[in-house]
């Protein structure tokens, strides 16, 4: 057999083959492993063309230069395929990266499994946290705090500081919705203030007609379907009561009996003991709304004292379907105070009145008086002047008879 074919066979079929899983389990997934094909599979050919030169002399040179030729240009786009236009390809694409253009690695250059395969995966993985994070920050631009965001891994600083930012940005978010709940709720009591104290300026001299008036602006204000107001009445001082002067949606089974002793009753107790009264779960029994749809229990009921100097003037109270908020609560309670005052003023008034009522007609009566003493006086006086005349006509009669008994009869 011809030595060079002899010695291209056991290449072909003996060198090449162990030479290759030699490079496989030495460099498996390794880009080194195709270089180092590549300069293995080189230096067989070149053996195989040193071999052939020395067997036939420089003539084999005709042929052998062209081959290496072919040879060289097949390795040069071999290594422009495996390494050097994928290397070219994320470059151009960190160049975008760098002015602001994020697009991902094509699939074709993450199919392979070497160092360069892994770095496309790499950057894929990279373009898609910014997208994320890009995402994310729009979900914050548009105040959506509830976005979830996962961090990559516990050193993740980026994720760490952009949830740390948006948990703070949530925090600061919550605590202005706070903060104007609290001005709303704080703007919604000083207007409320502010309206009855024009009611309480208005309606100062009529007792019924405040009771009225503001219960139903009360349970219109805080927004409760159902009210009422008893006032003090010491009219006896054994039997201290308070009466139902005003009343909103109020059943007729619940108040047959409109008024309450000290003590007596959630009324009477919630006057006794001067503290507010807050029932969340409102017996069957103790009350009935009634409008055209049928009738219905209140599940809250609040019932608060209107004190000034530590005495109880009335006692307001109000039921509702819905909790009573405890803005509202604070806001009955103070206007409970100044409805206070109020009746304080207009008990003051009424009480003036009564009295310039009874100087009145004391006056009225002194007048009569003194006009019958009057009338006595002068009576008394013409009786006197006759009496005095008649004594002169006594006298001078008998003043005649002393000086010789003559008369003009």
């Amino acid at each position: 057999m011809n030595p060079t074919l002899k010695f291209l066979l056991i290449v072909a079929f003996a060198i090449v083959p162990f030479g290759l899983a030699v490079i496989r389990v030495l460099y498996k997934k390794n880009i080194v492993g195709k270089v180092a094909v590549f300069v293995f599979v080189s230096s067989m050919f070149t053996a195989v063309v040193g071999h052939a030169v020395c067997q036939y002399g420089l003539f084999s040179l005709i042929w052998a230069v062209p081959l290496c030729l072919v040879v060289l240009v097949g390795a040069n786009a071999f290594t422009e395929r495996i390494i050097q236009k994928p290397i070219l390809k994320l470059k151009d694409q960190l160049d975008k990266m760098a002015v602001g253009e994020i697009e991902p690695m094509k699939e074709s250059a993450t199919k392979y499994e070497d160092e360069i395969g892994q770095m496309c995966k790499a950057f894929n993985s990279v373009v898609d946290n910014l997208h994320k994070t890009a995402q994310f920050a729009d979900a914050i631009t548009n105040n959506n705090f509830d976005y979830e965001y996962e961090k990559n891994s516990d050193k993740d600083e980026l994720s760490i500081a952009l949830i740390n930012m948006r948990d703070e940005l949530k925090k600061a978010k919550n605590a202005e919705v706070e903060r104007a709940k609290e001005q709303e709720k704080a703007a919604w009591a000083a207007r409320g203030v502010a309206e009855f104290s024009d009611l309480f300026r208005q309606e100062n001299s009529n007792l019924e007609a405040l009771s009225r008036v503001f219960i139903s602006k009360l349970a219109d204000y805080t927004g409760v379907i159902q009210g009422g107001v008893f006032i003090l009445n010491e009219d006896d001082p054994e039997h201290v009561k308070f009466e139902l002067q005003g009343a909103v949606a109020y059943s007729r089974v619940k108040h047959m009996e409109k008024e309450f002793e000290l003590g007596i009753g959630l009324v009477g107790q919630c006057a006794y003991e001067k503290e507010s009264i807050y029932l969340n779960d409102v017996p069957d029994n103790y009350m009935e709304i009634t409008s055209g749809l049928g009738e219905a229990n209140p599940r809250f009921v609040l019932l608060t004292p209107a004190i000034l100097n530590d005495k109880v003037y009335a006692v307001i109270e109000l039921a509702s379907f819905a909790k009573i908020d405890d803005y509202k609560v604070d806001f009955v309670k103070k206007i409970g105070e100044a409805l206070a005052s109020t009746l304080s003023m207009v008990k003051i008034n009424m009480s003036t009145a009564k009295l310039l009522e009874e100087s009145k007609e004391k006056a009225d009566q002194l007048a009569e008086q003194s006009e019958a003493l009057k009338q006595n006086y002068e009576e008394l006086q013409a009786t006197q002047e006759d009496l005095v005349r008649k004594e002169a006509e006594l006298n001078e009669l008998a003043h005649r008879l002393k000086n010789g008994g003559q008369t003009d009869f």
